[in-house]
């Protein structure tokens, strides 16, 4: 029961460890033209993001959108497999608790297998190369949204000459 409970102390101090090196994991990924580069933090975003000087006299704003999100996805995949790579000394060969315990449940199905972040995912399809194309920055959409239409005007029908004004209380009732 010693044994089985300094290892529990050591796994607990070893998965803090790796917390706290998974809270501070980054990726730093660079465009093949060294035009664009991209740092990503633990979570998956996209924490600096740097262009070469010439960027903008070498690519068009299409490509270079086209350059940051691929960047900002290979680096997420790059973070994602380091923080697994962590991980995964530790989850290691730990015991069910069905193991330590007659009678208690597998908790085995509770905790999904750490996958591999290696595989490359398929880009996105081409984006219009400008505005007028109907193409945008921040959504994938290809049909301009309507403007809104003009409120009709209200037309005051004619009064009599005859007819007394209607009293309000901004005429002081005169």
């Amino acid at each position: 029961m010693d044994t089985l409970l300094e290892n529990f102390e050591r796994q607990t101090a070893q998965l803090r460890d790796a917390q706290a090196a998974a809270a501070e994991t980054t990726a730093r990924v660079s465009s093949s033209d060294g035009l664009v580069r991209a740092t990503i933090d633990a979570g998956g975003s996209l924490a600096k993001l740097e262009f070469a000087p010439n960027t903008f006299e070498r690519t068009t704003p299409a490509q270079l959108a086209n350059t940051v999100q691929s960047l900002v996805r290979q680096g997420s995949l790059q973070v994602k497999q380091k923080i697994a790579d962590l991980m995964a000394p530790i989850t290691e060969g730990l015991p069910d608790l069905a193991d330590l315990v007659e009678g208690a449940p597998s908790l085995a199905g509770l905790v999904p297998p750490i996958p591999s972040f290696d595989e490359v995912e398929e880009p996105p399809a081409p984006r219009p190369e400008s505005f007028e194309d109907g193409g945008s920055i921040l959504r994938n959409e290809q049909a301009p949204i309507p403007a809104p239409k003009p409120a009709p005007k209200r037309v005051r029908p004619p009064r009599d000459e005859d007819e007394e004004p209607p009293s309000s209380w901004m005429t002081r009732g005169d």
